[in-house]
């Protein structure tokens, strides 16, 4: 038996709940708010969840828009005709599904564990049928009472999926408070970071790269900040992600290359020493058409060594597009600028690739660092790590280094290049200047 509307429907193959009829029996988002309205009349409260298909699109590009509609009209027929739990259902977009369902006796562990468990079952099933194209849902509840404000409610189910996009350790997020708060301080974020970088307001700070051999900094990682609307500093464990989904990220690498480059000709014109500053670079940056000589340009107008820009990317930029994005490297290292592997350790398939990336740095990341550390196993990778890259002429530098006793350890290793606390933080200009530049 299943349940639309608060009526119970029978689920038989000659019912109007046929697949080719389900589209056009499930209600308007007006209708389904007014009948939504009436469950809560009766049941006082219900749990509204929030459902989108993802992988959508790349699914379309592999089997079709005609395959594509079927696995949203089965998604329809499963969430809504089959779920017994569901009293009404409706397609808010084309990927996407609202349900108003029985919570009665049910426990918020009890919802979560069953959506998982529901969810998991009809992404078993379509994948099994489309093994090319893998789908996925994301799901978020929230508990709806009586006289409650449906857009807000929506609006809260929606925050709550939204905070399991891309996790792989759940499927289904309940609604907080303090997921609202998030949601409202990540819809904030384009905003002002496109007020910072039309008024020119990117921070850039500088941290040190430290020789423990040679005692002294032996470059420096350029980091960007910028402040929201009360003036503070927004995170870039929060923007980062949020500007690479938005495919703007490009427009804040740039702007530091371009500060990065003008702190260059600042000390090359006061005949202070010049090392490598590092920037970072995104899968976007790699892939935009004609990338290699709009950098070189850049740098070539300046005056400045182009051994002095080292460019910093990760292994998530190596996901898609990997001939492309070795070319603009091997581009940009014959040029000659510096190349860095950035958070080595951190993925899957750092050593797969490793081989065919034109680099000069491996950094390794923190996280892999001690976890090294904390065992004779690890150690004993590490250090075979550290001495096969050293003899095919990588330079390896530890990033995140906070105490001495890991400084220790890693120099052990035959590490001597380090990133971290235990020297400094990230620093102002006008104060990394006064403590590592000299003329």
């Amino acid at each position: 038996m299943s349940a639309l509307w608060g009526i119970k429907v029978s689920n038989t193959s000659n019912s109007y709940w046929s697949k080719n009829k389900v589209q056009k029996f499930l209600p308007s988002l007006k209708t389904f708010q007014k009948k939504g309205k009436k469950i809560l009349d009766e049941k006082e409260q219900a749990a509204l969840i929030s459902i989108n298909l993802c992988n959508l699109k790349y699914f379309n590009e592999i089997y079709g828009t005609e395959e594509g509609d079927v696995v949203i009209e089965r998604m329809m027929e499963y969430f809504c005709v089959d779920n017994d739990n569901c009293f009404i259902g409706v397609k808010s977009y084309v990927d996407h599904l609202l349900l108003m369902c029985d919570c009665e006796g049910l426990s918020k562990e009890d919802l979560i564990n069953h959506y998982e468990n529901y969810s998991e079952s009809f992404i078993n099933e379509i994948n099994r049928k489309y093994s090319f194209a893998k789908i996925n849902l994301d799901v978020g509840m929230y508990i709806v009472n009586k006289d409650e404000d449906f857009l807000v409610a929506k609006d809260n189910a929606r925050y709550a999926r939204l905070s399991v996009a891309d996790s792989y350790e759940t499927s289904v997020g309940f609604y907080s408070e303090s997921l609202r708060e998030q949601s409202l301080k990540e819809a904030s974020v384009i905003p002002n970071f496109q007020k910072a970088i039309e008024g020119h307001e990117i921070i850039v700070l500088l941290q040190p790269k430290y020789s423990v051999e040679k005692g002294k900094v032996i470059g420096a990682e350029a980091l960007s900040r910028f402040t929201d609307a009360e003036g503070n500093i927004v995170s870039p464990a929060l923007f980062v992600p949020i500007l690479e989904k938005a495919n703007i990220i490009n427009q804040l690498d740039f702007e530091v290359l371009r500060q990065v480059i003008e702190i260059q000709k600042k000390w090359q014109a006061e005949g202070k020493e010049l090392f490598p500053i590092s920037v970072n670079l995104s899968r976007l940056d790699l892939l935009e058409e004609g990338v290699t000589d709009k950098i070189t340009e850049m740098v070539e107008t300046a005056g400045i060594p182009k051994d002095c820009i080292e460019f910093e990317f990760t292994e998530t930029a190596l996901v898609e597009n990997l001939s492309t994005v070795i070319s603009k490297l091997n581009s940009l290292r014959e040029q000659g600028f510096r190349i860095a592997i950035d958070d080595f350790g951190s993925g899957y398939n750092s050593l797969y690739v490793l081989g065919q990336i034109p680099a000069d740095v491996i950094k390794f990341d923190r996280g892999f660092v001690l976890h090294s550390l904390n065992n004779n196993i690890g150690l004993t990778i590490m250090k075979n790590l550290v001495e096969t890259f050293k003899e095919i002429q990588f330079d390896v530098l530890c990033e995140g280094v906070e105490t001495k006793e890991e400084e220790e350890r890693i120099v052990e290793c035959g590490c001597d290049t380090i990133q971290g606390f235990l020297y400094d933080k990230p620093l102002a200009l006008n104060d990394f200047e006064a403590k590592y530049v000299a003329c």
